[in-house]
């Protein structure tokens, strides 16, 4: 059985144009070395070849989770928005939640963009809707702005729309605003969750007439969307005992800290008022460690390939820094997050920077060491990932994502010299674009991710790949290659190779 080390470069897009490519403009031989003397191809990695609509990002946790699953996945975005427009009369839960909302506040909370990667602003016109027509007694807005899964001052115009939309509801208002970089931390940055927590809970920011007044306030000062300060509509109207909490986002990972602070009674992080009689509802469970009440079941992936691997004995090490250590654990095995065994998870924390343009290497070295490592160990199947082309590209940064990628690809030539050593066959790709495109057609900054496609080269001279493919076919090509069965789910799904 042939050893794998499989790298992933995350949010490195395959675009030949080198206008705003990071990718192109970058120092980059090794991978070019790579590329030119091994077999290689490009992969879909967004829009419906990963359970995405139309038109949608690719993102780290679908691009893990798909590498994985070796299938196609119908993600939570397309779910929700099914799920809204055919309100299904048999959800107990979801119309219990519009009775209650006939006698209480209830409180829309989350990312309020078209982005899609963590919500979809639509969503929150539909849900509006929805409870408008079930005679809600008071709708209050707390609206998390992006600038990073969209144009860095796309905000004003999305918030202005709602604020045309609700404008003749007398119980409907926008209460507040606040930037990701504050409500959606998650890296332990607890000091930002506080400020948002008492936004929230306090009416704590900067006051304004009204949301888009406060908006334009800050543009000003240049604060951009995913950083602008906490926005105070409406002081008296935070959250309360007795009140509802009816949070947005579909994707868990940056809703965890501000969400454990309203319903985990253990949480300690700093202090929290002890709320009576709150109830939170969400679209899917977020974490175990929080308390919410969830109208939709959350993904079922069986067998991905970690999880078979493991069933099968081999030993395996999946190794990140701290910003995408879920996406090579919890997320590549479809949202499980248990132990499993002779996998050893390993994990390496990213640098303390309020952000990673400031230290573009971020903590690849430390990476690539344990990577080493573990090939020396004689591991079976090793699980890597790189996150500076994603983490440095969001911050629009064009130079500082050309040092980003340059890190990353001194660490593939060490990596490559190791594994022809120990006789592993390396496997690089990547989850989705980002870097590839990092200005838009006016020289703006674009810090989001792309829907180009990604390149995957595998060292091994004896094999031909297809000429394309796209991130389901991953899984099958590993265990193929391998020399391993396929599990049933993964059955229907081809490889990458070109059968002789």
């Amino acid at each position: 059985m042939q050893k794998i080390l499989t790298v992933i470069l995350d949010g490195f897009g395959y675009r030949e144009e080198e206008y705003g490519n990071a990718i192109k403009m970058a120092d980059t031989k090794n991978f070019d070395k790579l590329w030119n003397t091994y077999p290689h191809t490009t992969l879909y990695a967004s829009e419906e070849y990963v359970g995405l609509n139309e038109g949608e990002f690719g993102n780290s946790e679908i691009g893990h989770m798909t590498i994985g699953a070796g299938r196609k996945i119908m993600q939570h975005g397309p779910r929700i928005t099914e799920f809204l427009k055919n309100i299904n009369k048999d959800n107990l839960l979801f119309n219990e939640f519009l009775t209650e909302a006939q006698t209480k506040t209830v409180h829309i909370i989350g990312l309020y963009s078209n982005g899609k990667v963590h919500s979809n602003l639509e969503h929150f016109i539909s849900m509006y809707e929805i409870l408008k027509e079930n005679n809600a007694q008071k709708i209050n807005f707390h609206l998390i702005t992006d600038g990073r899964d969209t144009k860095v001052n796309a905000a004003i115009n999305f918030v202005k729309e709602l604020e045309e939309k609700i404008a003749d509801d007398p119980n409907a208002n926008i209460i507040s605003l606040c930037g990701r970089y504050y409500a959606m931390d998650r890296d332990n940055n607890y000091d930002r969750t506080k400020i948002y927590y008492d936004l929230l809970t306090k009416g704590i920011g900067i006051k304004a007439k009204t949301a888009t007044d406060g908006i334009l306030n800050l543009y000003k000062k240049e604060q951009t969307d995913e950083f602008l300060y906490p926005i105070i509509i409406e002081p008296d109207e935070t959250i309360k005992d007795g009140d509802i909490i009816l949070w947005m986002n579909y994707r868990s990972d940056r809703g965890k800290q501000i969400l454990k602070a309203f319903t985990n009674e253990k949480f300690e992080e700093f202090p929290t008022y002890k709320y009576q009689n709150l109830k939170t509802y969400s679209f899917f469970p977020l974490d175990k460690d929080i308390k919410t009440n969830n109208f939709l079941e959350d993904i079922n992936v069986t067998n991905p390939l970690g999880i078979y691997l493991s069933t099968l004995g081999l030993t395996q090490a999946r190794i990140a820094e701290t910003e995408k250590y879920a996406h090579v654990t919890y997320f590549f095995d479809g949202m499980y997050n248990g132990k499993l065994d002779k996998c050893d998870k390993i994990l390496i924390p990213s640098p303390k920077v309020e952000t990673y343009d400031l230290k573009p290497e971020m903590s690849a070295i430390d990476v690539t060491k344990k990577a080493i490592q573990a090939m020396e160990k004689d591991i079976d199947f090793i699980f890597m990932n790189f996150a500076n082309p994603d983490m440095v590209g969001h911050t629009g940064n064009l130079d500082a994502t050309m040092k980003a990628v340059t890190t990353v690809d001194v660490c593939l030539e060490r990596l490559y010299e190791v594994a022809e050593d120990n006789f592993y066959t390396m496997i690089i790709l990547a989850d989705h674009g980002n870097a590839d495109i990092m200005l838009d057609e006016f020289g703006n900054p674009v810090t989001t991710h792309t829907t180009s496609k990604v390149p995957f080269i595998i060292t091994d001279l004896n094999v031909e790949l297809k000429k394309s493919g796209d991130l389901t076919n991953v899984a099958p090509t590993i265990l193929e290659y391998m020399d391993i069965a396929l599990p049933d789910e993964m059955t229907n799904t081809p490889s990458l190779f070109i059968q002789k």
